[in-house]
């Protein structure tokens, strides 16, 4: 396992990964409502149709990212040398677990819960308690967890078949 190459690229990956909840971010944070702590979500008022739209649309670049960037770099490196599958599985993992506490501890802990601005605060839910809700955000992080591994399995066996 080459810790270097999962870091360098982690850090493309988170990167790409914070340029896409921008994106979806500056259009407004409703578009996110259901990744709010549920004492939020049931203080504003419930989506609209619109933002529903939106948020599909406004999804497509996260989920390209998420699921694109690392087997992409996983085909290149696989073209390129001889990976075995538990060497391409701590590669893909590795840079999604670099995205997902990244996640955790700077935008969720430290922006979110921490410091607050008011782009995140949903409109009617100022003050809410669900904005420093850490323990929230700790359990995403372990759903997270599971959801990159399963997704890594995946990937990983896609690469091997392709290669």
């Amino acid at each position: 396992m080459n810790i270097s190459l999962i870091l360098m690229h982690g850090a493309i990956f988170t990167c790409l990964f914070v340029l896409a909840l921008l994106i979806i971010g500056l259009k407004g944070p409703r578009l996110m409502l259901q990744d709010y702590p549920k004492s939020i979500v049931e203080a504003a008022l419930p989506k609209t149709a619109k933002e529903k739209r939106q948020g599909i649309i406004f999804a497509i670049p996260f989920l390209l990212n998420f699921i694109g960037y690392p087997l992409g770099v996983a085909l290149y490196i696989a073209a390129h040398e001889h990976q075995t599958f538990l060497q391409t599985f701590s590669l893909i993992w590795g840079i999604t677990l670099f995205g997902n506490l990244f996640d955790l501890i700077i935008l969720d802990w430290l922006i979110f819960c921490l410091i607050t601005p008011k782009f995140v605060v949903i409109p009617g839910t100022e003050g809410n308690k669900g904005y420093k809700d850490y323990y929230f955000h700790f359990i995403g992080f372990l759903k997270g967890l599971l959801i990159t591994l399963v997704l890594s399995l995946l990937l990983s066996g896609i690469v091997e078949l392709m290669t």
